[in-house]
């Protein structure tokens, strides 16, 4: 942003403030919710980590710098894995998930909010980063997977054995194996010289003046009449008789057929030729290769590695800590035996098993991106305003589960009251920044508006508390159903929101009844919303 551009960001000490409000009584609902001393604070915790680490890949990932992008690429795979392991551990009670996963949503919204802002170009930013380290990491545990089960060598061990087994079944089979093998050698020479020739500079490397030009044949000069012989050979060698008949004109060719057929059936000639294919055919997948990777990269390669970065470091990370015995054994102990864990390490690997866990929580993420981005956004607002009262909302509901979850009374009505202070000091945040800038001088201001709304909120619960502690007796004898109390409090939920609707339709309308459209050119709109657009780069 240059110095003359108005920075019209929340103001940084409101916003923060808010943050940490959120985040404090979202500790305490976790305390107060579930069995033992702690509760879900554990899960909390995780969940209020891995919401600081996707604020801070959030802001890494919308820079311009390639280095940045990087690093937040990182914190954004790292947050998104602790977010997904807060919100998927074991939970002892519906309410006791509810709490973890809205407050975990909660924090993140917010720490959104103050920092970048939910808007359009972070979204395609997210998405793009999401999108392509998902598929490193895809290529990750694919290779871990082989390497597990040994599939390379395995596959070479494999081809080899049964070539050689079916070099020494007859020597027709042998000599349609010369063929083909010739057949594709010749092919791939065509192919792999026309490839280095693109890669090789031409005052280094003409194919014209080498004789392995001469070798080479493209697929279509290939004369029908090849392929037809090959098919009948095929036919013979498929049948006992033609294997016999091909036999018995060795023989009677007398030492030279038998010399012949001494040689069709060593591994020599087919070693020679594998070679051969093996070579040139590594340089046809490579190029193969080459295609795919460019166009993964797209037309702004340091924007893609930027991207992927997040990908790379968790896939080299889980590959190198997996193949260490001490982690191995670390892990292996805590594991139970028989679960589910234990029998992917057993079947998959260990590796692959936490990268397959890996690519779950990054498809979660992008798949539910553009739907949680639909129920939350608001083209009238701003992505402040949006993130801020989305995170308060989520942080209410998470107070009302913690009190379905058996949580004290002061536990819930702290979590309630800091929800609507939440809320207020992100509005009044957003305000000042939209008003005056965020680079103003508001702290004072700011600071007598935060006291005030924490003072409302601390003699709320207070007088809420009291009258808990002095009426409650009295309530007592009253015996009203829990399906009331549920529904009457639902009823009024939805009374607010009904009146908060009005009132944002009410504010929308001119004082006069004028139409508020005007003649200038409004000009055309992509199709669809935008956040079902991730930067394709």
């Amino acid at each position: 942003m240059t110095p003359y551009e108005f920075d019209d960001e929340p103001a940084r000490f409101t916003s923060r403030l808010a943050l940490a409000v959120a985040v404090v009584a979202a500790l305490l609902l976790g305390l107060g919710t579930g069995p033992g001393l702690l509760g879900q604070a554990p899960e909390l915790l995780l969940g209020v980590l891995g919401a600081g680490a996707l604020v801070r890949g959030a802001t890494g990932v919308t820079e311009d710098e390639s280095r940045r992008r990087a690093v937040g690429s990182i914190w954004f795979v790292f947050g998104i894995i602790g977010v997904a392991g807060a919100m998927g551990a074991y939970k002892p009670s519906l309410a006791a998930a509810a709490v973890t996963s809205f407050g975990t949503l909660s924090m993140l919204l917010l720490g959104l909010s103050a920092t970048v802002g939910i808007d359009e170009g972070l979204v395609r930013s997210l998405g793009g980063a999401i999108s392509r380290s998902l598929v490193v990491v895809v290529v990750g545990a694919v290779v871990l997977a082989g390497v597990h089960v040994a599939f390379f060598r395995s596959a070479a061990i494999l081809t080899v054995a049964g070539l050689g087994a079916l070099v020494g079944v007859s020597p027709l089979i042998s000599f349609l194996m010369l063929q083909v093998e010739v057949l594709l050698l010749a092919l791939l020479v065509e192919r792999a010289l026309a490839v280095v020739d693109g890669w090789l500079p031409r005052r280094r490397f003409d194919r014209r003046e080498t004789s392995l030009r001469e070798l080479g044949v493209r697929v279509g000069d290939v004369p029908k009449g090849v392929y037809v012989l090959l098919g009948l050979q095929f036919l013979l060698a498929a049948t006992p008789w033609g294997r016999a008949l091909f036999a018995r004109l060795l023989v009677q060719t007398g030492p030279f057929g038998t010399v012949v057929a001494r040689v069709l059936q060593s591994w020599v000639p087919h070693a020679l030729l594998g070679v051969g294919i093996l070579l040139f055919g590594s340089v046809v997948l490579a190029r193969a290769c080459q295609r795919v990777v460019v166009r993964w990269i797209g037309s702004e390669p340091p924007k893609t590695f930027g991207y992927a970065a997040g990908g790379v470091v968790i896939s080299v990370l889980v590959g190198v800590l997996t193949a260490l015995p001490p982690v191995r054994w670390l892990v292996d102990w805590t594991v139970p035996d028989g679960s589910v864990l234990d029998v992917s390490f057993a079947t998959y690997g260990m590796g692959t098993t936490f990268l397959s866990l890996v690519v779950v929580a990054l498809c979660a993420v992008l798949v539910s991106l553009p739907v949680f981005m639909f129920l939350v956004w608001d083209e009238g607002g701003t992505g402040a305003d949006d993130g801020s009262t989305a995170g308060a909302g989520l942080l209410l509901f998470a107070s009302i589960a913690a009190g379905f979850g058996e949580a004290p009374a002061p536990v819930v009505f702290v979590g309630v009251a800091a929800a609507l202070a939440t809320w207020d000091l992100s509005v009044n945040a957003t305000l000042i920044g939209e008003e005056v800038g965020r680079a103003a001088e508001t702290r004072r201001g700011e600071v007598i508006h935060a006291a005030g709304v924490l003072a409302v909120g601390a003699v709320a619960v207070i007088v809420t508390l009291l009258g808990v502690e002095f009426i409650g007796a009295a309530a007592l004898t009253v015996d009203v159903p829990r399906w009331r109390a549920v529904g009457a409090l639902a009823l009024l939920l939805f009374a607010l929101i009904c009146f908060a609707a009005l009132a944002v339709r009410e504010d929308e309308k001119p004082a006069d009844g004028s139409d508020t459209g005007d003649d200038e050119y409004d000009p055309p709109r992509e199709r669809g919303p935008w956040y079902t657009k991730f930067d394709d780069l």
